[in-house]
């Protein structure tokens, strides 16, 4: 129930910018007339599809056939390479992706989930919708008038974003209540990338963690939280990784690392880079800590690689649903018109070799989290699981 999509962050390892200038000036000589003519610098405009070619050719990560890079347009060379996670920014999408990765956006403070009818609010976060009434379980019917229920899920959550202190009007439909009308006024609202609480009705004994998105220092948040934990009297953790896009692959490792005493996290593969080996740091600070880990068909890219390195390495069972399947590592170059190219840069594959590309992560234990309901199925599986654990005679 907790998917976050477009909201809690996008799932992308992103690479060093870049930006090519490429401008000429045209010097004209003056004509022989009593006045002179003033010279003006001209600017061509940018060759996009050099830039492009030139990024590709410099990253990407594998062979590009000769008749791809032929190509006469940027779209086109983007689309013959058919890879889905390589892509065309436009200057609005390359801003909206600066954004989400700087832990703050304009909106209204809700996690959605398409739904049948509209979107269901999962979690109202504390800010202007929370202040508004609205709360989880309403179903989002239309947005400014637009109805929502037939309309692309990315397009629908760009609805609830825009400058700060606009308003958009939001009908929702509420058991028992029928139709609502809200006006919301946007306001900034912080991404955490780190939630953490003691599980209600396990006396305590059980810690929960949601981890958002890899973001710089995820990895130091995490074991801080997980500390304050135990000493809260925490005898074992729940990691919830349910929407959860992705992010650095350096945090997902120094995560890996806060469980693991030593062995392969993730390894990656390139054309420009060969192959690559990441391990754990070594330590383990919380290397006996009772463990499960949560998932869900929205956790990818380096939420996969913590929760496969964790299961591989038998650490902690794995609950919830299919993973979303990629297993790519993705760079953004910056172009010279404003707009970026994002490209795909390396595979990696999980320490007992597999490549998760298009079938994703299956759980040690299926456990299907129902969107038309309050309660979260997922973490009752997952807590369910733990407190065996726990309860369990020593060997």
């Amino acid at each position: 129930m907790r998917r976050t999509a477009g909201i809690a962050g996008v799932a992308l390892l992103l690479g060093a910018a870049f930006l090519l200038g490429l401008f000429l000036t045209r010097a004209q000589a003056e004509e022989a007339t009593p006045s002179p003519v003033t010279t003006i610098a001209r600017e061509a405009p940018p060759d996009v599809l050099a830039e492009v070619r030139e990024a590709l050719l410099g990253s990407y990560y594998r062979p590009i056939p000769s008749h791809t890079l032929s190509a006469e347009t940027p779209e086109e060379l983007i689309a013959n390479l058919r890879d889905p996670y390589t892509e065309l920014l436009t200057p609005a999408a390359y801003a909206g992706l600066r954004e989400s990765t700087a832990g703050t956006y304009n909106g209204v403070g809700l996690t959605l989930e398409q739904a049948k009818g509209g979107l269901v609010v999962k979690t109202a976060m504390q800010g202007p919708a929370r202040e508004a009434g609205i709360r989880p379980g309403d179903l989002i019917v239309s947005v400014d008038g637009r109805g929502v229920d037939r309309m692309p899920f990315k397009r629908s959550l760009a609805l609830f974003q825009g400058d700060d202190g606009t308003s958009v009007r939001l009908t929702i439909r509420r058991p028992r209540e029928g139709k609502l009308n809200f006006t919301v006024a946007r306001s900034e609202i912080a991404l955490p990338t780190v939630r953490a609480r003691l599980l209600g009705r396990t006396d305590g004994r059980l810690g929960y963690v949601r981890l958002l998105s890899f973001r710089t220092d995820v990895g130091e948040t995490l074991a801080l939280r997980v500390d304050r934990l135990l000493e809260r009297g925490a005898e074992g953790l729940v990691l919830d990784l349910r929407g959860n896009h992705g992010g650095l692959l350096t945090e997902a490792v120094a995560t890996v690392s806060l469980f693991i005493e030593a062995g392969l996290v993730v390894a990656t593969d390139g054309v420009h880079h060969g192959r690559r080996e990441y391990r754990v740091s070594g330590g383990a600070p919380h290397g006996e800590l009772p463990l499960i880990v949560l998932v869900d068909r929205e956790s990818a890219s380096a939420a996969e690689v913590v929760a496969a390195a964790l299961e591989d390495h038998d650490r902690a069972l794995v609950v919830g649903q299919r993973t979303y399947g990629k297993a790519s590592v993705q760079a953004v170059r910056e172009l010279s018109n404003g707009a970026a190219v994002k490209l795909t840069t390396a595979v990696f594959r999980t320490p007992n070799g597999s490549n998760l590309t298009g079938r994703g992560l299956t759980p040690d234990v299926v456990a299907r989290d129902l969107p038309e309901t309050i309660r979260d199925e997922g973490l009752g599986a997952a807590s369910r699981l733990l407190l065996e654990q726990l309860d369990a005679p020593a060997e």
